[in-house]
C-alpha cells in the first residue's frame, strides 16, 4: 500500500502546486476570464488530440493490437457502469447541478493521475493500453458530455462526432497500423504540444477556483456523495466484474487503475464552454482529487488482493 500512497500523493501534491499558481495569477489579474476560456478551448481542441496521436506512435504487432482491442472493450464496459451509476444516483434533472454531478461521476482524470501508476505496475505497455480510456473519454466529452450540458434541440451530432478528439483517434489508429510513423521533428512537435496538458489544465482549474467559494464546497454534502460513488462504489463494482472476466493480467491492472481516479479537470472546462456552473464543477474536481489521495491506495490494495496482480 505504501508504494501507492507515495506515487499518488506525489502526483496530487504536484497537481495542487500548479493549481495554486493558476489561483494566484488569476487573483493578480494576470489572466482574465476570456483567457481562461481560450485556454480551455486550446486544451480540449488542440492539446488533448496531440496526446491521443502520440499514444499510437509505436510498432504494430497483432498481439499488442489484440490486447488493445480487449482493453477497449473493457473500457466501454467501465463507462457503461459509470454512466449507469451517474444516472441512478443523480436522476432528478430538475436539481440545479444534476448535469455537473453526472459528468463529475462519469469523467475520470486518467491522464495525469493514472499514468504514473500504469508505468509503475504495467510499464509502457500499460500506458498504451490506458490510451483506450483517454480515447473514449474524448469521444464521450463531445457526445455524452455535450448532450448532458446542452438544452434540447441544440445538440449537433455531426459536430459531436467530427471533433478534434475523434479525428485524432482515427489518425492515430491509422498511424498505428501503417508501416510508417510520424517523422521525428513532427513527432517531437506533437509530443511537446501534448505535454502542455497537465500544467495548462491545472492553471485553468486554479483560475476557476479563484472564482469559487471553497468553504461552501467543503460544506457541500453532494460532493461527498459523489466522491463515495466515484471513488469507492464504482471501483468495487469494476473489481467484481474484472474478477469474473477472462482477461490478460495487464488489462486487469490498467482497468483497475482507470476505475479509481478522481474527476477530470476537463469537466469544469466543458462546463465553462457550455455556460454551466464551472465553479461548482471545479469544486467537484478539487474535492474528489483530495479525497483520492486516501482512496486510490486503499482501492488499489483491494484490487491487488481481489485480482491477484
Amino acid at each position: 500500500m505504501l508504494e501507492y500512497f507515495l506515487t499518488v500523493d506525489k502526483q496530487i501534491l504536484a497537481m495542487m502546486l500548479m493549481v495554486v499558481v493558476g489561483y494566484i495569477i488569476y487573483r493578480k489579474g494576470m489572466i482574465s476570464d476570456k483567457g481562461l476560456a481560450d485556454m480551455s478551448q486550446l486544451l480540449l481542441k488542440i492539446v488533448t488530440p496531440m496526446i491521443l496521436i502520440t499514444s499510437f506512435q509505436r510498432q504494430f504487432t497483432y498481439e499488442a493490437f489484440l490486447q488493445w482491442l480487449i482493453m477497449f472493450g473493457v473500457t466501454v464496459l467501465s463507462y457503461a457502469v459509470l454512466i449507469t451509476a451517474a444516472t441512478l444516483f443523480f436522476y432528478n434533472k430538475k436539481e440545479p447541478h444534476c448535469p455537473e454531478n453526472r459528468l463529475a461521476v462519469v469523467f475520470p482524470n486518467n491522464g495525469f493521475m493514472a499514468i504514473p501508476l500504469m508505468l509503475a505496475l504495467a510499464g509502457e505497455e500499460g500506458v498504451f493500453l490506458g490510451s483506450t480510456n483517454i480515447i473514449l473519454l474524448n469521444i464521450l466529452f463531445w457526445t455524452y458530455g455535450t448532450r448532458t450540458f446542452c438544452p434540447e434541440g441544440k445538440f449537433n451530432i455531426r459536430q459531436a462526432l467530427l471533433n478534434p478528439g475523434t479525428i485524432a483517434v482515427a489518425f492515430g489508429l491509422l498511424l498505428f497500423v501503417a508501416p510508417w510513423k510520424l517523422p521525428e521533428p513532427v513527432f517531437e512537435a506533437v509530443d511537446s504540444i501534448g505535454s502542455l496538458n497537465t500544467p495548462v489544465a491545472m492553471i485553468v482549474l486554479g483560475g476557476f477556483l479563484a472564482q469559487t467559494d471553497l468553504k461552501a464546497c467543503l460544506r457541500n454534502k453532494a460532493f461527498y456523495k459523489m466522491s463515495a460513488i466515484k471513488l469507492l462504489l464504482i471501483p468495487c463494482v469494476m473489481f467484481a466484474i474484472l474478477a469474473v472476466l477472462p482477461l490478460p493480467p495487464q488489462v486487469r491492472v490498467v482497468a483497475s487503475i482507470c476505475s479509481v481516479t478522481p474527476t477530470a479537470t476537463a469537466v469544469s472546462m466543458l462546463a465553462d464552454i457550455y455556460n454551466r456552473d464551472f465553479r461548482y464543477a471545479s469544486g467537484a474536481v478539487v474535492i474528489t482529487t483530495v479525497i483520492s489521495a486516501i482512496t486510490i491506495p486503499l482501492m488499489m490494495t483491494l484490487a491487488k488482493a481481489v485480482l491477484g496482480f
